[in-house]
């Protein structure tokens, strides 16, 4: 599933780079600036559109999903269960 991490990392990494030497997985894409509220319901649609699946307002107002390993596995985890 690099296919996912892949993909949330363009997104998130579009208008800036994450810092070198930082674990990835633990930053808070929202408390860093890297997306607004706007920026962020445009992130959810294309997560939705290109992967086939639906959050639900608990999994989006979670501190899980601002987190970029978090989110990640959230949604290995949605195709897996669609998959099924």
């Amino acid at each position: 599933m690099n296919k996912v991490r892949d993909y949330v990392l363009d997104v998130l990494q579009s208008e800036y780079s994450f810092k070198t030497g930082i674990d990835v997985d633990e930053i808070n894409f929202i408390e860093e600036g890297y997306m607004d509220s706007l920026k962020l319901v445009q992130f959810i649609v294309e997560l939705e559109d290109e992967y086939g699946i639906e959050f639900t307002e608990n999994e989006i107002d979670s501190q899980d999903f601002q987190k970029v390993g978090t989110l990640i596995a959230l949604i290995e985890k949605k195709i897996d269960n669609r998959i099924q």
